[in-house]
């Protein structure tokens, strides 16, 4: 062995080109499978963070067919907790941020209220200090204790142990920094401390509200469906105590690494498919390189068969060859890999799941090293094959003009290039699609005009904005100081703006109306100028104005698929509803407006009701800056005006709406780009095939073509001979490819918007370009046969 690898190497290095090439193109397939695979392995197969993680569980409630999933109700949660018998734990949480103040200029801080077990429950260990304890977080306490994650204590206290015991003033309110969480630490990205949840007694028992999130460790031998149906028996007792908020409501529950990668699952698996055939068809221009080579030494493996070696001593050299090849490429692979790993990943969304946990690490070290010796065997065994076949007679007639055995590689050839030509069809019908879809999307309307909009959050503390009135006061007061920055046309304020991922869904009656307890609609409260703000269109009606103030009899707006739907046939202008937001008040609807898409350009927008800020204030919001263009320094200026009215007001975010829109496609927009170039390095390495077989069967049948020549042909008959030879292979290889495309993009369904998995426009453009390109990748070679010397190719032969 360790001779057949000195051979080989001896060999490689006589044909530097020939290795050059083959190395480089095995380097571009495994690298890109090396770079996808370590996504994959890293969202979907790695385990979480946490100890036995594959015990830790969702759970969610569900209320069909309106809520598939929905947020936990307090009292719920704390029926499971007290029934439930396949938990060894249930906690719960919620995000809840907090306005730190005394410590330079305000910030606002991303935390999450949590119960006392809910770092047990994850079996979190504490880098420094101790955990909540039961009392801290029972009903009435004071809950003034926080925990810290690891990157807000480097940023606040350099990582000193003394942080221990400090206070942070968190929304006006002293907090004792009791732990400090491990760098490892993963609730989510964006989560800098926890806090005590403390539910009150009436919330803990409030069964019609939904805002916690649970998560579950579920006992040693407990199966997921034994906990769902644990659970489901509990609901079913919930819904006969409790019919008014508990009717048709379930639960579902789903591993947490499940629940965590569900969206971008099919995703990266399409895209580990992708690269896939990228690599096959690599391998295909490989083995179409080394059946050439075999033919270049066939006197030389002929020799060695006369001087004892058996075919399986030829097959074994070769195979060696083949493996040290793949070996080399996977080597230049890796480093493919890790400059292809660090573009990815800068061009990946933050919304990609686990996204700073991606790295090359030994599962995809061994992936690689499998890989290559695969690919080596995969390449290498038909050429091996091919070219073990030793006879001298057949060896002389293969140095003429033709044999069975060189026609029999040909076909070979031939074959592979067909079958490059259909892969390469099928990623660019798909890439085809994506890119279709996205240009639909993109064209959506998302109901406001997004250009030159800015929002900006923020979160009132509870103790210095205590009441409504204070709440409203502020909220006119920050309008006006954005209003009054120089070049700024219009501004408002909603507790919630689409494109955010926030929503508030509130149920609603209609009065003279029997109650639905299952009716439910996106719920705003707005100041007047938020609808011209946000650019949202005026249908029917008005828009509220400075009269709907907490005095004025109370009324609302809704859009146009609430009118459509509950008020088909009818006019609702003057109708009356009830939201039940506090204690029932019936609101005139005074206005209709358009749908505006809530959740993202390819879901439906929702039924819409809005109020006056005013008569329903709240203590989170987000304002609404429309410009008339580009302002140098608005940001700072945005700043400056929520200090004039509040200097220890922190502004968490400002953000355009352009950019929100941009966001909310931005996991598409990456899934298009890497196909697309996937698919153009597909099509590159197709058509060097198709060049590559061409420019061989000319070289080969020069002969041939001197005495086509020297017998009256004209190049132009040439050329259509060697046209019609590339063109055949081309179009088998469409047909494979078609039929390909239509038995698998099916796959790519569930990623397409507004396009079918089998759009005939698609398939029938890049069909049409792949023929263009290769039609391109067989003139050339072509061309070259018209200019074919008679005298002197039929002196060479």
């Amino acid at each position: 062995m360790l001779s057949d690898l000195r051979y080989a190497l001896r060999a490689l290095a006589k044909s530097p080109g020939f290795a050059a090439v083959a190395i480089l193109t095995l380097a571009l397939g495994i690298g890109a499978c090396t770079a996808i695979f370590s996504v994959v392995n890293s969202v979907l197969l790695r385990p979480l963070a946490y100890d036995e993680s594959d015990q830790l569980v969702i759970v969610r409630e569900t209320a069909l067919p309106q809520f598939p999933e929905f947020s936990v109700a307090p009292g719920n949660y704390y029926a499971w907790l007290a029934q439930a018998q396949s938990f060894e734990n249930l906690a719960a949480f919620r995000s809840a941020p907090y306005n730190l103040t005394g410590r330079g200029e305000p910030q606002r801080l991303a935390a999450k209220r949590v119960t006392a077990n809910y770092l047990a429950t994850l079996r979190v260990h504490l880098a420094l200090g101790r955990d909540f304890t039961a009392e801290e977080d029972a009903p009435g306490a004071k809950a003034d204790v926080a925990l810290l994650t690891w990157g807000l204590w480097q940023r606040l206290f350099g990582g000193r142990p003394d942080a221990l015991g400090a206070t942070l003033q968190l929304d006006g309110t002293p907090f004792t920094i009791i732990g400090i969480l491990p760098q490892d630490f993963q609730a989510d990205s964006k989560t800098e401390l926890l806090t005590p949840a403390a539910l009150p007694t009436d919330e803990r028992e409030q069964h019609g509200g939904h805002y916690l999130s649970v998560v579950g460790r579920l006992k040693p031998g407990t199966t997921v469906d034994q906990a769902r149906a644990d659970l489901t028996l509990i609901a079913h007792r919930l819904e006969q105590q409790f019919p008014d908020t508990n009717k048709n409501w379930g639960v579902k529950l789903a591993p947490m690494l499940d629940y965590a990668v569900a969206d971008i699952r099919p995703v990266l698996f399409a895209l580990l498919g992708a690269v896939g055939f990228l690599l096959l068809i690599a391998c295909a221009n490989v083995a179409n390189l080394l059946l050439t080579r075999a033919t270049a030494r066939a006197k030389e493996i002929s020799i060695r068969a006369a001087l004892g070696a058996g075919r399986g001593r030829i097959v074994r050299q070769l195979l060696v060859e083949s493996i040290v090849l793949a070996a080399l490429g996977a080597a230049l692979g890796l480093l493919i890999a890790q400059w292809g790993m660090s573009a990815l990943l800068a061009f990946a969304p933050d919304s990609l799941p686990r996204v700073h946990e991606i790295a090359l690490d030994g599962r995809a070290l061994g992936f690689t090293c499998a890989l290559a010796l695969l690919t080596g065997l995969g390449f290498g065994l038909v050429p091996a094959l091919q070219a073990s076949r030793v006879n001298l007679t057949e060896t002389l007639k293969d140095a003429g003009r033709g044999s069975s055995e060189g026609r029999h590689r040909q076909r070979l050839r031939s074959s592979l290039v067909v079958a490059e030509v259909a892969i390469a069809l099928v990623l660019l019908v798909g890439a085809g699609l994506l890119i279709r879809s996205f240009a639909r999307l993109q064209n959506v309307d998302p109901g406001f005009q997004p250009h030159n909009g800015w929002t900006i959050n923020l979160s009132l503390p509870p103790k210095k904005y205590a009441t409504p009135a204070q709440q409203a006061a502020f909220a006119q007061q920050a309008v006006d100081a954005l209003a009054a920055i120089p070049g700024v046309q219009s501004v408002g304020a909603s507790h919630v703006v689409p494109f955010t991922g926030s929503d508030y869904i509130l149920s609603y009656t209609i009065a003279g109306r029997p109650v639905d307890p299952n009716s439910s609609a996106n719920y705003y409260a707005t100041t007047p100028g938020y609808f011209k703000a946000m650019g949202i269109p005026l249908l029917r009606g008005r828009f509220f104005n400075a009269h709907d103030d907490a005095t004025a009899p109370h009324v609302a707006i809704i859009n146009e698929s609430f009118a459509k739907k509950i008020f088909a046939g009818e006019d609702p202008l003057g109708k009356r509803l009830n939201i039940t937001n506090g204690p029932e008040t019936w609101r005139e609807i005074v206005g209709i407006v358009g749908d505006v898409k809530h959740y993202g350009l390819d879901r439906a927008s929702p039924l819409q009701t809005y109020e006056p800020f005013a008569q329903q204030p709240l203590p989170f919001l987000t304002f609404v800056v429309r410009t008339s263009g580009p302002i140098p320094g608005l940001p700072a200026a945005i700043r400056n005006a929520i200090y004039s009215v509040d200097k220890e007001q922190p502004v968490a975010r400002i953000r355009a709406l352009d950019q929100l829109l941009a966001e909310s496609v931005a996991r598409r927009r990456f899934t298009m780009f890497l196909f697309a170039v996937f698919s153009a390095v597909a099509l590159l390495l197709a058509m060097i095939g198709i060049y590559g077989v061409m420019a061989y069967t000319v070289t080969q049948r020069t002969g041939e073509i001197g005495i086509r020549m020297a017998l009256g042909a004209q190049p132009g008959d040439v050329l259509r001979l060697v046209l019609a030879q590339g063109g055949r292979l081309v179009a088998l290889g469409l047909a494979a490819g078609l039929v390909g495309s239509l038995l698998l993009t099916h796959f790519l369904a569930s990623m397409l918007f507004g396009v079918s998995a089998h759009d005939p426009l698609t398939f029938a453009v890049i069909a049409t370009t792949i023929a263009a390109i290769a039609a391109l990748a067989c003139w050339i070679p072509a061309r070259r046969a018209t200019r074919v010397d008679p005298l002197i190719a039929l002196r060479a032969d």
